[in-house]
This record gives structure tokens, sequence and C-alpha cells, in this order.
């Protein structure tokens, strides 16, 4: 039956039902708005999703420029606003350690070596997404996976490889007299003399820089079977073999070497080298493709590139090894943004993703995944195929012991780095230098 109004111009009880209702929906959004002006925040269906990505600055430029692309790319695809924060890699541990600290900063953090092993307990576990990865395309490089692993599970996504070998001028080394690359220690010092003679010296940093001092130290010690501890995780570093390689390396330092280096950051040896003031020095693919890119010329005016040899380290004792530093990607647990962090991490590792991201870079790094070594990359860099066909002799830190987060304080602390410095720089004789990196070791360690 329809509703009939009052003969005095009055309402249906349908109109009070609807009226009512009305009424209460203005008073329910009176509130909200009362609640939003007083909170001074967007309401939460108009708040856009965020990330946060801290890494550094690359030293291939062009890498720099892609994951700018894909951030936005995947930015787009997915509504979120990325921000991604480019610094100096040897500020990161300071940013890491403190937003760590705090609870509070980037909600994806890029560490080098082992770096996050430090923090383990404060990352989102993703060995999800890193088994899917490794299942996929062939498993990861051996270090790269110990390097983000911690009790068997990934605190990090390992991400790329950058490979360490000897740069060499070609013409500096005939013009005294030095026929082919040294292939021991041994050997690069009597043929470095000829070159420091000359002007030329080898450029080596032990200085506290991120990656070329680590990517030097590291291997020349085990070459002389040198190890900091042993598979049960005791100090092991004073041994005879370690006394050899710290006597050895000052006379390696005082016959060869440019005394400047002890001071050098990762970008000295790289300008030293490009200004045609060494010889030779221990680095990654950047000296090449800053050379190539800007078609630096060599003192004759022909192209720069044409007179670099890549070679591999020289043999002492123990052999041939190398080091190449990792880098993997990490979400801290107080990222509110864990998933659409995860999410982005998973398609930044896509084929697609990464072989542009790769092949952007020039080769300067190589991908943690074995699967890659094979990429039709190298053959369009085949200058810099050298580094690839040493990435499978790296080994972790921290080696025999594991990579755990006490390794990881000893690079940070560059505590072998040091050892190097101190006999190269006098500060100390090789038995004494020992002696305090024992300690310092012990102190990190325990034992």
């Amino acid at each position: 039956m329809a509703d009939k109004a009052s003969s005095k111009g009055g309402i249906t009880r349908r109109d009070f039902v609807r009226m009512a209702g009305v009424a209460t929906g203005m008073a329910a959004v009176g509130a909200g708005i009362e609640d939003i002006l007083s909170s001074r925040r967007a309401p939460a269906f108009a708040q856009e999703r965020s990330l946060h990505f801290l890494l550094w600055k690359n030293f291939s430029p062009p890498a720099d420029v892609e994951i700018l692309r894909q951030g936005e790319e995947w930015g787009k695809q997915s509504k979120v606003n990325v921000k991604i924060e480019q610094i100096n890699a040897n500020d990161l541990p300071a940013r890491a350690a403190a937003a760590i600290e705090s609870k509070q900063g980037p909600d994806i953090i890029q560490f080098f070596h082992n770096w996050q092993n430090q923090y383990a307990d404060a990352l989102v576990d993703v060995t999800d997404i890193c088994t899917a990865l490794e299942s996929k395309y062939g498993g990861y490089i051996d270090y790269a996976k110990t390097h983000a692993m911690l009790n068997g599970r990934f605190n990090a996504i390992p991400h790329t490889v950058v490979p360490n070998i000897y740069v060499v001028r070609a013409s500096y080394m005939k013009a005294a007299g030095t026929t082919q690359w040294p292939k021991t220690w041994e050997e690069l010092r009597r043929e470095g003399k000829k070159w420091k003679a000359k002007g030329h010296p080898i450029g080596q940093t032990v200085g506290h820089t991120f990656g070329d001092a680590v990517d030097f130290t590291y291997p020349y010690l085990w070459s002389f079977g040198v190890a900091e501890r042993d598979e049960k995780g005791r100090v092991v570093i004073a041994s005879k073999q370690a006394l050899e390689a710290m006597k050895f390396f000052k006379a390696l330092w005082d016959d060869a070497m440019d005394p400047a280096g002890a001071g050098w950051d990762d970008s000295s040896n790289n300008r030293a080298f490009l200004s045609g003031a060494i010889t030779a020095t221990n680095n990654a693919p950047s000296i090449y493709l800053t050379a190539s890119n800007q078609v630096i010329l060599d003192e004759k005016g022909v192209p720069l590139v044409n007179d670099i040899l890549h070679v591999p380290n020289p043999a002492g004792p123990a052999g041939v090894f190398h080091y190449h530093y990792s880098q993997q990607l990490a979400i801290p647990n107080y990222s509110k943004n864990a998933e659409p962090a995860k999410e982005f991490l998973r398609w930044l590792m896509d084929k697609e993703q990464l072989t542009k991201y790769l092949r952007r870079a020039q080769a300067y790094h190589a991908a943690a995944l074995k699967a890659y070594l094979k990429d039709a990359m190298w053959d369009m860099f085949p200058a810099l195929k050298p580094f690839r066909d040493h990435i499978l002799e790296g080994r972790h830190v921290g080696w025999k012991g594991s990579a755990d987060a006490n390794a990881a304080r000893v690079v940070q602390n560059y505590v072998l780095i040091d050892m190097l410095a101190n006999v190269a720089t006098g500060k100390m004789a090789p038995e004494e230098s020992l002696k305090w990196g024992e300690a310092q070791l012990k102190s990190i360690y325990g034992g």
C-alpha cells in the first residue's frame, strides 16, 4: 500500500527513513573529515603506495640511467611511487646501520660483500624469491649465494657481481722490456720494478675504501695460503704463510707500487690509470668503459682502449685467486611496504629487466646467477670477457669460516687491509702488523 502524506503537509514513513539515512551518512562523513583534518593525513583510499630504494652511484653511469628507468616503469605499472636514492658506495654502510638502528628509512637497501649479515634478524626473509630464481637460472655463483645467506635463509637477494682482475697498459710494459704479463707475484715485483723506474708504477690502494682494497687484499693473502680463521671459526691468521705474505708485500710495495696508493679510494686508481700515471691496477671494468665511452686518447693521440689489457691476478705459493664483490638487495623488517618491495624485486630480477640492466651497464657487472655467464652480452663487449672468465674463481669473505656477521665486520672495519697498509707505510714491521691483525680478529671473532 502506498504511503499517504498527512493532510497538514507532513512526510511519509518512506521519506522519513530515507532522510534519516542521509543524515546518518552525513554525520559519518563529517566525523571522517574531522578525523582526517586532525590527523593531517590523506584518507587510506587516497594514499599512494611508495617505495624508497637506496643504492650506490654506479661506476658505469648508464647503469644508473637504466635502474631509474626501471623504477619508473614498474612504478607506473603498479601504481607505486618509486623513489630511487643513489649515494657514494663508501657511505652505504653508515646509512644502512642508521636505518636499521632507528627502524626507519629505505624500503630496499643495497649491500656489498656480506655487509647485511650484520643485520640478518632485521631483514625480511626473501628465500622464496631466491630459490625460485636459483632454480630457473642455473643456480647462484657460490660466493654470491654465501654472502646473501645466514643460518639457511636468504636475508637479501643476490643481484650482481662486480668482477676484478688486472687492468694493464701494454705499451708501458713493452717500453720497460716486459714481454708478457707476470704469472707470479715474484715476477710482478721484478717487472713492476722496471715499470716504476720508467715512471709508471703499479697503482694499488690499501686505504679504507669499499671495493679495490678488498678486491686486492683478500685474494693476495689467499694466494699465500692465508686464512683469517679455520672451518671451526678459530682465528688462524698468525701463520708462517701470513708472515711470508706480509714480508713479500713490503718488498712489492717498495719496489713496484705507487706510495700514494695508501690513501686512495676506488676512483683514485681509475684516474691514475686514465691519466697515464700507472702501468697496472687491480680493478673492475670501469677503467676500460670510461676510456671507451669518453674516447680518451693516449700520449700518441690513439684511443687508449687499444692499449688496455685485462689479465688475471698473479699466482702465489698456493695458486691464483680472485675476489669479486657481490651486491645484494635487502628489505628491512621495519618497512611498511615489504610486499610491494618484494613485488618490485621479483620484477627487477626477471630476465627481461636484469638483461637490460647488465647490458646498459656495458658488462660492468655480471649477474649473480650462473646462466647469465653465457649471455650474449659478453660478445657485445669482447674486451671484457677476461672478467667473466675468472668470475667463478672467487671465494667468500671469512674463508675458511663462514661469511657471518663477524666476517662482515672484519671487511667493514678493513682489518686485513690495514695489516698490509701498516707494512706498506712503514707504520709497523710485518711481524708487528701480523700480531696487531690477530688481536683485531680475535676481538671480533672471539677466542
